[in-house]
Order: structure tokens, then sequence, then C-alpha cells
């Protein structure tokens, strides 16, 4: 599957000292797959509930694949607010097919570019979408950023009904052949057409529910042998305005547990040459990951299973369960 990746921040950080840089930043996350003993491993293909506790390696795992199909950047410079007449941030993205540290346009970009908040995401296709840039994540949508780790269970048998549930905009605005796309416009459909407005941290949250809700009822719709496994939905969202950040880790199946996802607010100063002594950064910070980038463990906490990860504009973070 997948790796994604989000800071939110008071103090700018350099694109470099968090993408690039890090021993085990993203970009060196294609085949190198490392865990902290925080998170049970699991195998969903095969319905396995846990593998062996406290291993390094996720090898049996869901995130077995080479992640080879394409990277993207999404970040805000605020330049668009101060020069248009809107003063609205929207997000500048950056997407490439080619492996991001042999992508010298990448290096140079992440070199000079400071921001308080990004969206990074390496790929691994699912589905056998083509590797193309217009499947790169994230997605824009107006002031939005979306991505998405994980994959919807029989995308080709309810896209017909997915695509019927969208608005015209969001349709419009759906350029690729991924199920996170496709989903994505799903969501928009949910917020509204307004894609510029400023919505409440809990219009958001409950959007994406209703987003979640709507696949699952699609698929359970689905029909399939008896005798075939079905692997189960796997939905680790994120979106963003710039501001605000609701993410959620979740898979279609209680039993199991969903792809990795960690949050931390203690692990910014160590990726901030800005402040190389930690106690002189002081702005607030979220990051939320597939994978850690720091290795200290005590500064990474894994987010529930099926929970929100809610970031308000004053930064306060809230894990919510999706259900009661």
């Amino acid at each position: 599957m997948c790796r994604w990746f989000v800071y939110l921040g008071e103090e700018s950080i350099l694109l470099e000292d968090v993408l690039i840089k890090p021993k085990h930043s993203i970009v060196k996350q294609i085949d190198i797959h490392f865990l902290p003993n925080l998170h049970i491993i699991f195998d969903a293909h095969h319905g396995i509930k846990r593998l062996e506790e406290g291993t390094a390696s996720d090898e049996q795992g869901p995130n077995h694949l080479t992640n080879v199909d394409g990277f993207g950047i999404g970040y805000y410079t605020g330049a668009t607010a101060e020069f248009n007449d809107d003063n609205i941030s929207r997000p500048c993205v950056y997407r490439n097919t080619r492996p991001p540290l042999n992508d010298l346009n990448l290096l140079s970009l992440c070199a000079h570019t400071a921001t308080q908040c990004v969206f990074a995401h390496i790929r691994a296709g699912t589905g056998m979408s083509p590797t193309v840039e217009t499947n790169n994540h994230p997605f824009i949508f107006g002031r939005y950023l979306f991505m998405h780790n994980g994959s919807i269970t029989n995308f080709h048998q309810i896209k017909i009904s997915l695509l019927q549930k969208l608005s015209r905009k969001a349709y419009e605005n759906v350029f690729g052949t991924t199920d996170t796309e496709h989903l994505a416009a799903l969501f928009f459909t949910h917020l509204g057409d307004d894609w510029d407005r400023e919505r409440s941290i809990d219009e958001l949250k409950q959007a994406m529910k209703t987003t979640i809700d709507d696949v699952l009822a699609l698929v359970a719709n689905t029909h399939h042998n008896e005798n075939e496994i079905v692997k189960p939905s796997a939905l680790n969202l994120a979106v963003t305005d710039g501001y605000q950040l609701v993410a959620v880790r979740f898979l279609a199946d209680e039993k199991l547990e969903p792809p990795s996802l960690y949050y931390s607010t203690t692990a910014g100063p160590i990726l901030n040459r800005k402040y190389p002594d930690e106690s002189k950064m002081h702005g607030k910070h979220i990051i939320v990951a597939s994978e850690p980038n720091t290795y200290d463990v005590n500064d990474w906490h894994v987010v529930p299973a099926n929970s929100f990860v809610l970031v308000d504009k004053h930064l306060h973070l809230t894990l919510e369960k999706i259900r009661d």
C-alpha cells in the first residue's frame, strides 16, 4: 500500500528537512519499512489477525509492495492569498512518476521551500491504475488537499454507482482513474461545491463520515463468489485546508488492524534546522504519517483503529472513534 505524511504547524518548516533528509523520510520508504514496536502487524489479504509483535519489518503485512508508482507533495505558501483579490490560500502540488530521490527538480524545490502545511504521498498503485501523474496524490479541490493510503474493495464494480452520486463540479474535477480521486470527489460532493469556503472541523468530519458510509454501502451491494476471500476496504484518508486537518485510520473489518498510522506533537524540533536548540521551537505542530520519520518511539503514538484525527485551526488535536 501507499505511504503518506502530513506536517501542520505554527512554525514554517523546510520541505527538505521533513521529506528528504531524515534517515527514514517518506521518499526513502519506497521498499524499506520501519515500524517502532507500537503497531501489531497484520495481513488483511489472508485474514490473519495478528502476526509477531515487536517486529521492525512488515514484509508479510499490507505494506509489502514496492512503492514506485509515483510521488506527490502539496503545500501552502500563502502566495495566492497575498496576490489574489479573494485572499484565499490555495495549495501548490508537485507530482512525478520518477523515483523521488532521482528527481532533481523535487530535490531543488524541497531545498528552497518552507511551509506550515505539507501533504506528501508515495504511491503503490492498485487495481491496475496506470502510473501517470494524474493518478498521483494529493488531489486538489479548491483550497483543499486530499490523499489516501489503502484501497476500495471492488472499486471497478461500484464505480458507476459512485459516479452517479457526484455533483457535476466534483465529477469535472476528476482527471485520473484511481479509486482515491473518485472517493475525494464524493467527499467534496458531500462538503458542497464551494471549495473556497472555509469549513469548520465538524463539517469536514461529517462529510468524511458520510463518504465512508456511502463507500461501504456501495461495496456491500457488490456481488462476489461466496468462496472468494474479499479484502476489506482500507481507508486511511487525510484532508486539509492548510489550517485544519481531518485524518482517518480505517479498515472495514473491526477484527483486523487497519494499515499503520501514527501521530506526533513532539517530533518537529529534530526535523527543523532553523531551531538546532530544540527548546527554541515554541510553536505547536502536528505530524500524522503512515510511518514515523524519526527514531525516538516516545515521540510517536499509534492512531487507534477506525478513528478520526481532528486538528482545528488552533492546532488542538482530538482523537475520536468514527462510530460509537
